[in-house]
């Protein structure tokens, strides 16, 4: 069986190149309910656009809803849902079990694919979501290629997904809380800061001290102690 080549789209230009180069699918979605808040610039009508110019060259588009929503969210995808529906989109990706059960209740034969930001790592999570109605789901990025064949081995009636390029994070993917901390940006919003990517200087507060500490450079004089314990020092921790 010949694996679908699936790439990211930013945008409908992004889309369009994506398509160009040889993707079998893209996935896109609105800023409110998808983790690229950022570098997205789709709205409804960019995206029934770009998903009419894919389905005309055989191509498919996944609809990504892949937030973890906060209860501010329920309501606002209760009221959109109908119309991200009828963009006709070829599948869901989603990762909240309360959006999915939503999604399952009053769309049942709207495909979903699990999320790679709802970090499924084992078979036995895959057969949860495949009773749950869950047709693909994306693999946690952390697996090796013997425990994805595993998987398949003990689920064979599932389709698997895995990235094989791209960030890969300091936590399970999305569940790190520096961002938060440093910024009050939401990893499970969309809007994580990569903070684990900054660029830190380590020193003492004072020359030979025992007390240390790191400087995050895009904010100057925002100090961090070090700690250290029987086992060492987790910068990251």
């Amino acid at each position: 069986m010949k694996p679908e080549l699936l790439m990211p789209a930013g945008s409908l230009e992004k889309l369009k190149f994506a398509i160009a180069y040889g993707a079998d699918a893209v996935y896109a979605g609105v800023p409110f309910f998808s983790l690229r808040a950022r570098e997205n610039h789709f709205d409804m009508d960019s995206l029934r656009e770009g998903i009419s110019y894919a389905h005309a060259r055989g191509k498919k588009v996944y609809l990504t809803a892949n937030i973890f929503a906060r209860n501010t969210k329920i309501k606002p995808f209760e009221k959109k849902m109908d119309d991200l529906v009828s963009l006709g989109a070829d599948a869901f990706i989603m990762s909240d079990p309360g959006l999915i059960s939503m999604l399952k209740k009053h769309h049942p034969k709207s495909p979903i694919h699990l999320s790679v930001q709802a970090n499924c790592m084992s078979y036995q999570s895959v057969k949860f979501w495949q009773d749950q109605g869950v047709e693909r789901v994306i693999l946690s990025r952390e697996l090796r290629l013997e425990e994805i064949e595993r998987i398949h081995e003990e689920v064979p009636g599932m389709e698997l997904e895995a990235f094989v390029h791209g960030s890969n994070c300091i936590a399970y993917s999305g569940r790190c809380l520096m961002s938060h901390y440093m910024s009050y940006r939401d990893a499970n919003q969309g809007v994580c800061d990569n903070s684990c990517r900054y660029e830190f200087k380590a020193y003492a507060s004072k020359p030979k001290d025992t007390e240390y500490f790191v400087e995050d450079t895009s904010s100057q004089g925002t100090l961090y102690p070090l700690l250290e314990d029987e086992n060492g020092t987790y910068l990251m921790n």
